[in-house]
C-alpha cells in the first residue's frame, strides 16, 4: 500500500510499520541527512520531532542503524527541469531558475525515466 505514496526503497519498512506520517517527518526533518538509530537512548533530535515515545519506539526498530533519508526533491526537480527544457530553455538557464548546477541539470535532463511498478497494487 505504501507503493502508491512512492516511499523511498530506504523507508518503505518504517512506512509499512509506523506510517507515511512518520516518514513524511523523517523526510522533512532529516532529509539528506544520515541518522543514527541509538540502541539505547533516543536524540535530542529524534525526540524534538517526534516526541520520546515514538523516538524511543523508531530507536527500538531501528536499533543500532544509521539510515539515509532521502529528502524526496530530486523527482519534483526532474519534472521541473523537464518542464523548463520544454520551453526551449538552456541548461545554463534552467540551472539558474532552479539555483542548481548545469551539471546536475545535466544528470536529471539525461535520466532515464523511473520504471513503472511491475505489480502496481502491492
Amino acid at each position: 500500500m505504501t507503493r502508491n505514496f512512492d516511499v523511498p526503497e530506504s523507508l518503505v519498512d518504517v512506512a509499512e510499520t509506523f506510517g507515511l506520517g512518520v516518514v513524511l517527518t523523517l523526510m522533512q526533518q532529516f532529509g539528506g541527512q544520515e541518522v543514527e538509530f541509538p540502541r539505547n537512548k533516543p536524540s535530542s533530535a529524534l525526540v524534538k520531532a517526534f516526541g520520546e515515545e515514538r523516538a524511543r519506539d523508531l530507536c527500538h526498530f531501528l536499533s543500532g542503524q544509521r539510515l539515509y533519508v532521502p529528502h524526496g526533491r530530486a523527482a519534483k526537480k526532474r519534472l521541473e527541469v523537464q518542464r523548463l527544457a520544454e520551453t526551449g530553455r538552456g541548461r545554463r538557464e534552467i540551472a539558474a531558475a532552479l539555483g542548481i548546477s548545469q551539471r546536475h541539470v545535466r544528470r536529471l535532463a539525461n535520466r532515464p525515466p523511473d520504471q513503472l511498478p511491475l505489480f502496481p497494487n502491492d
